[in-house]
């Protein structure tokens, strides 16, 4: 009788490792390669711009504060440890409840501007990002009139930015 139970553990336990060992790496391969959200155009990220403009403008007056916060993402830092650049953790769960308000993936400083990462579509060596950024037109991108995916179709490596307000622009990058 012990035997039989053991050899139906033992047979129940090999089905438990089989099933993980297909489960997990389907499970990982559908949420990176699986159907996304899709692209927003730049009107509904003007729309929603619009509506959350005072929220973005809260969380750039914060960073003007905490001049040693380089970039801060909903479970990431840079610095690592937030606290070396003198912003205690109150303050950081302060600044991730306002993006998540947002709807803000990360954000990032420049030399003159704020860059609030709203959108990353594809792999990340060869994606793309739509941001809102606060401040000054980066030297490097190509400024645009027109919808920023019309302008970014078939091109790679790319800067692009449009004005949508005194200082504010909507960037797309790719790679």
């Amino acid at each position: 009788m012990k035997l039989r139970t053991a050899a139906i553990a033992a047979a129940l336990t090999g089905l438990a490792a089989i099933l993980a060992a297909v489960t997990i790496p389907l499970t990982l391969t559908a949420s990176v390669f699986g159907p996304s959200h899709p692209t927003p155009s730049d009107a509904a990220m003007i729309a929603h711009w619009e509506k959350h403009r005072g929220t973005l403008d809260l969380i750039t007056d914060m960073l003007r504060r905490d001049p040693a916060l380089n970039r801060l993402g909903l479970n990431w830092s840079d610095p690592e440890n937030p606290e070396r650049a003198h912003v205690a953790a109150p303050r950081i769960a302060d600044y991730r409840d306002l993006m998540r308000e947002a709807s803000i993936i990360s954000f990032s400083r420049g030399h003159r501007s704020v860059q609030f990462l709203f959108f990353a579509g594809g792999p990340s060596v060869s994606g793309f990002g739509k941001s809102f950024v606060r401040g000054d037109a980066s030297r490097y991108a190509e400024i645009i009139d027109g919808d920023l995916d019309k302008a970014a179709a078939g091109r790679k490596k790319i800067l692009l930015q449009r004005p949508i307000a005194d200082g504010w622009w909507l960037q797309r990058d790719g790679n």
